[in-house]
């Protein structure tokens, strides 16, 4: 027990339900430990003795990605067992809850649908190879008002951003390079943030939103009141910034993929990051 000290991962003997931990800090008399299924407690070396887990029993993707000692409170940590629980409170039927469907999913589902018609790889490159690029930003502006994601101002300001030629040509050339591009997500991803901002749309909302829309298995949607608050409940670290990156976004990615599988594990079955998201949203709500 002596031998243990930050950065091992540990179990309980007598806690097997808290899961694996991770030591925070150590003293000679104590230990701060952050356990999956329990979060943050405080033991004594003397009435104690946890039992040291190394090699594969010691992986674990929540505490490979926690959040930084001094922002984990003791008692406002969230598992996965208690969110599930909190959302079966409110959607009985989960997933599959008609509430949560009309809620959440039904005009996600539709702009889905259309911008896979308009803005499809073959729509995209013959409207641009016709320099058409207005028609281009008009479908994806229709395809961003029927999913309802942005506000009334935020709205106006990405339909204001895409009026002059200019600005359209160079927004369409970005999406369709976005959504279809040969190089990695990373590299598309960037060049899509540096066209924002020259456009002056850098903001996550902007910056997220179509990607999700047209791609709801592999892309999320942030809004980031909503992602830290959530993130911080689930103590899973995505170094959030005001200006979107890279780094963030491949956290959060790397978020719902953990709560994804959590969910299959427990028996409930996510359709794609629409489901994931909202259930991720779900946990940060006050």
């Amino acid at each position: 027990m002596s031998t243990l000290t930050s950065g091992d991962r540990v179990m309980h003997p007598n806690q097997k339900e808290w899961g694996l931990g991770k030591v925070l800090s150590a003293t000679p008399e104590n230990l701060d430990v952050f356990f999956v299924g329990a979060g943050r407690k405080k033991l004594s070396r003397s009435f104690i003795q946890l039992e040291k887990a190394e090699g594969a029993a010691s992986k674990h993707r929540l505490l490979d990605n926690l959040i930084e000692t001094s922002e984990i409170a003791n008692d406002g940590f969230v598992t996965l067992p208690m969110a599930i629980e909190r959302f079966a409170e409110t959607y009985p039927d989960g997933f599959e809850d008609a509430a949560f469907i009309k809620a959440t999913r039904d005009a996600c589902s539709r702009a889905n649908k259309f911008c896979a018609q308009l803005l499809s790889q073959e729509e995209i490159s013959s409207l641009i190879q016709a320099g058409s690029f207005e028609a281009v930003c008009d479908r994806a502006r229709h395809v961003e008002s029927t999913a309802n994601l942005l506000t009334k101002s935020e709205r106006k300001v990405l339909h204001d951003a895409l009026d002059l030629p200019a600005s359209q040509k160079m927004f369409a050339l970005a999406l369709a390079d976005l959504f279809y591009g040969s190089e990695t997500e990373e590299a598309r991803f960037k060049h899509f943030l540096r066209t924002l901002g020259i456009l002056r749309l850098n903001k996550w909302q902007f910056a997220t939103l179509f990607s999700f829309i047209r791609f709801p298995r592999q892309h999320a949607y942030l809004k980031p009141t909503a992602i830290q608050n959530s993130a911080k409940a689930l103590c899973w670290r995505i170094g959030y910034k005001p200006e979107p990156n890279w780094k963030t976004y491949d956290a959060v990615l790397r978020l719902y993929s953990y709560v994804r599988t959590n969910l299959l594990e427990e028996g409930m079955m996510p359709r794609d990051l629409i489901d994931v998201q909202s259930f991720v949203w779900s946990v940060g709500q006050k």
